[in-house]
């Protein structure tokens, strides 16, 4: 029951996605993250087999990195949409990869930009999309409250519905969120939004 939603808004766009490691039945952890920080102004959020999910996202992030490393600047985030893309449509042929994603990033010179790039290599660029099956409800509630120019405030708000919504409406629904935020300061962790703490790692009496 996974779910991977995103907007811009004016100077920033941010990312959110549910925390949930799950096989099957079986809830694994709570507190996995599935925004990755490509680099000091993108992010990417991801779905889909966890497997494919971790592979793919570390595969974009190091050729990401080994492309600012060779030519000393980094790749604008348009750039980085159609590279992922790319390898997406090449595995398609061969091995695909079972993941959609969401990639969200500033360019000093363009601004903040949100990407939805699925598992079957469709790139667009976008204001507002989400992934999963909260997607039915964040959208709903993104159609209905979203308008262009939002503050980190209005969007975090409607971040905040989106994320009721689901809890309420889903009939398994994650319990935790991460918000993630980038903008001309760079990509960063924003908020948690939890319902039940990890405890798998405390010690026990």
């Amino acid at each position: 029951m996974e779910c991977v939603f995103g907007l811009v808004g004016d100077g920033f766009a941010l990312v959110v996605a549910d925390t949930s490691a799950v096989h099957s039945i079986l809830v694994h952890k709570s507190n996995e993250d599935k925004i990755m920080v490509l680099d000091a102004h993108k992010l990417l959020g991801a779905s889909g087999e966890s497997g494919d999910r971790a592979q793919f996202t570390e595969y974009i992030q190091k050729n990401v990195a080994l492309y600012q490393f060779r030519n000393g600047i980094p790749l604008t985030t348009a750039a980085a949409a159609n590279f992922t893309r790319g390898e997406l449509a090449t595995a398609l042929r061969k091995n695909p990869y079972h993941v959609n994603i969401l990639l969200a990033g500033y360019d000093k010179d363009i601004g903040p930009s949100l990407y939805y790039i699925d598992y079957i290599a469709s790139l667009h660029k976008i204001e507002k999309g989400a992934f999963g099956y909260g997607s039915y409800f964040s959208l709903a509630m993104m159609d209905r409250h979203y308008h262009s120019g939002m503050t980190v405030e209005e969007a975090v708000d409607l971040v905040d519905k989106c994320i009721m919504e689901i809890r309420s409406r889903l009939v398994v629904a994650p319990p935790n969120f991460v918000i993630k935020i980038v903008d001309k300061d760079g990509a960063r962790e924003y908020a948690w939004r939890e319902s039940i703490k990890d405890t798998s790692g405390a010690p026990t009496s």
